[in-house]
C-alpha cells in the first residue's frame, strides 16, 4: 500500500515537472511567433520597403505593359500615356494598401489562432494528466474496495462461527442444568462473605485486583436443607460449624462416659460398704432405699448414655456421610466451577469478539458505501472528461 502511494506520488511529481517544461516551451514558442509577427508587420510598415515594393510593382506593371504594346509605345508618347500611367499607379497603391491591411489582419488572426492552439494544447495536456490521475485513483480505489470486501467476508465468517460457538455453549449450559435437575441435586454457593473476606475484597478493589469468584458445590436436596440449618455464611463456614458441633458432641460423650465411670465406681464402693454394714449390723431400711435410688439413677444414666451414644453414632454417621458427600461434591463443584469459569470467560471473549466484529462490519459497510460513492463520482468525472475530449 505504501509502495503504491509512493509510486503514485512520484508519477504525479514527474507529470507536474513535464507540465512545467511544456508550459515554458509553449511560452517560448508564443514569444517567438509574436516577435516574428511584429518584425514582419514593421517591415511592411517601413516606407523605404514600401517604396521599393511600389517601384517593383510599377516596374513590373510597366514591363508587362511595355512587353504587350512595345510597338505601340515606341510609336506614340503622348499625354494620354502619362495619364494612364498615373491612374494605374494610384490603383496599384490602393491595391497595395488593401493587400497590406489584409496581410496585417491575417497575421493578427494567425497569431491569435496560434495562441488559442497553444492554450488548447496546454488544456488538453492538463486534461490528459488529470485523466491519468483519475484512472490511477480509480484503480487504487478498486484495489482498496476489493481488500475491504475480502476483510468484510472474513469478518462475516468469523461472526457466524462465533454465533455458532455461543449457541453451542448455551446448549451445554442448558444440558448441565438439566442433568443437575434430573439427578436431584442443587448448586450451593457462597451466599454471604465473612468479615475477613469483605476486608480482602475492599483491599482488592482498592488495588484493582479482580474479585474472586464465589465457590459453589453440587449437593443433594437433604444436604442442602442440612446446610441451610447451619445458618448463613460461605460453604467453608458451614462445614466448620458442623465440625465444631461434632467436636462438641464428642466432648459431651467423653464427659458422659467419665461421669458414668465415676457413678459405677461410686456405686460399686457403696455396694461394698453396704454389704459390709449388712454383714455387721443386719439389714438397714435406709441403706436399701439408698441402693434403690442409686440403681434408679444408674438406670437413668445408662438410658441417657445409650441415647447419647445413639445420637453420637447417628451424628457421626451423618457427619461421615456429609463429609464424603462434601468431598465428592467439592471435587464435582470444583470441576463444574472450573468449567463454568472457562465457559464464562469464553462467553465474555466471544461476546467481545462479536461486538468488535459487528463494529468492524459496520465500519467496513460505511467505508464500502463511501468508496462506492467516490467510485461513482470518478466514473461520472471520467465520462464527462471523455465527452469534453
Amino acid at each position: 500500500m505504501l509502495q503504491a502511494e509512493a509510486r503514485l506520488a512520484a508519477r504525479r511529481q514527474a507529470r507536474a515537472e513535464a507540465r512545467e517544461i511544456r508550459m515554458r516551451e509553449l511560452e517560448r514558442q508564443q514569444k517567438e511567433i509574436e516577435e516574428n509577427v511584429d518584425s514582419v508587420y514593421d517591415m511592411y510598415r517601413d516606407p523605404t520597403c514600401r517604396s521599393a515594393r511600389v517601384a517593383a510593382t510599377v516596374s513590373s506593371t510597366r514591363n508587362t505593359s511595355l512587353g504587350g504594346t512595345n510597338s505601340y509605345q515606341s510609336s506614340r508618347r503622348s499625354s494620354e500615356d502619362s495619364l494612364e500611367e498615373g491612374i494605374s499607379l494610384r490603383d496599384v497603391r490602393q491595391e497595395l494598401k488593401e493587400v497590406e491591411e489584409k496581410f496585417r489582419k491575417a497575421m493578427i488572426q494567425t497569431a491569435q489562432l496560434d495562441n488559442e492552439k497553444s492554450s488548447l494544447t496546454y488544456q488538453v495536456e492538463l486534461l490528459k494528466d488529470r485523466l491519468e490521475d483519475l484512472e490511477e485513483a480509480h484503480s487504487q480505489l478498486q484495489r482498496e474496495h476489493r481488500e475491504k470486501c475480502r476483510e468484510h467476508d472474513q469478518l462475516k465468517r468469523a461472526t457466524v462461527k462465533l454465533k455458532e460457538d455461543l449457541e453451542m455453549y448455551k446448549a451445554q449450559l442448558e444440558e448441565r442444568d438439566r442433568l443437575i435437575q434430573e439427578q436431584g441435586l442443587m448448586i450451593v454457593g457462597d451466599d454471604q462473605v465473612s468479615s475477613e473476606e469483605e476486608g480482602n475484597s475492599v483491599e482488592d478493589s482498592s488495588s484493582n485486583i479482580p474479585k474472586r469468584t464465589p465457590r459453589r458445590a453440587l449437593v443433594s436436596v437433604e444436604s442442602a436443607e442440612l446446610l441451610q440449618t447451619a445458618g448463613g455464611g460461605s460453604l467453608d463456614v458451614r462445614l466448620r460449624k458442623f465440625a465444631e458441633e461434632k467436636s462438641e458432641l464428642l466432648d459431651q460423650v467423653r464427659h458422659l462416659k467419665l461421669e458414668l465411670e465415676e457413678e459405677r465406681s461410686r456405686h460399686k464402693s457403696d455396694r461394698q460398704r453396704g454389704s459390709s454394714s449388712v454383714s455387721l449390723n443386719g439389714p438397714d431400711t435406709e441403706l436399701v432405699d439408698i441402693q434403690r435410688e442409686a440403681n434408679k439413677q444408674l438406670g437413668d444414666y445408662k438410658f441417657k448414655l445409650q441415647k447419647a451414644e445413639q445420637d453420637v453414632s447417628t451424628l457421626q454417621a451423618n457427619v461421615a456421610r456429609l463429609e464424603s458427600q462434601v468431598i465428592r461434591y467439592k471435587s464435582a463443584s470444583e470441576t463444574a466451577e472450573k468449567v463454568e469459569d472457562e465457559l464464562k470467560v469464553e462467553k465474555r471473549k466471544l461476546q467481545r469478539e462479536l461486538r468488535e466484529s459487528q463494529a468492524r462490519v459496520e465500519e467496513l459497510e460505511t467505508s464500502n458505501t463511501h468508496l462506492q460513492r467516490r467510485l461513482d463520482k470518478l466514473k461520472n468525472a471520467k465520462s464527462a472528461l471523455l465527452k469534453e475530449l
